[in-house]
Formats: structure tokens, sequence, C-alpha cells
């Protein structure tokens, strides 16, 4: 009987682990791809004002 018990609580102690170790990983892939998202946000919003003040420099040229 206590050979069972001890081998019950191996086997729930074994899964905590699992599901601690798969919650962290996720939550560090969560914050590195938020992260990188708001990067790509940031640098594709830069391209737009640099591309948008060349076009108008260069149609007040045509004016």
């Amino acid at each position: 009987m206590k050979k069972i018990i001890s081998l019950r609580v191996q086997i729930s102690l074994e899964f905590s682990l699992l599901v601690f170790v798969t919650i962290l990983s996720s939550i560090i892939v969560s914050y590195y791809l938020i992260k990188s998202a708001i990067n790509v946000k940031d640098t594709g919003v830069e391209a737009i004002n640099t591309t948008a003040n060349n076009l108008k420099n260069e149609m007040s040229v045509l004016s």
C-alpha cells in the first residue's frame, strides 16, 4: 500500500513539474513574440514616414 501511494506522489510531482515548465516556456515565448511585434510595428511606422516625407519633397519639386 505504501509503495502505491509513493508511486502516485512521484507521478503527480513529475506531472506538476511538466505543467510548470510548459507554462513558463509559454510565457517566455509570448514575451519575445510581443517584443518582436512591437519592434516591427515601430520600424514599419518609421519606414512609412520616411517614404511619405520623400514623396512630399519630390512632389514639391515638381510643382
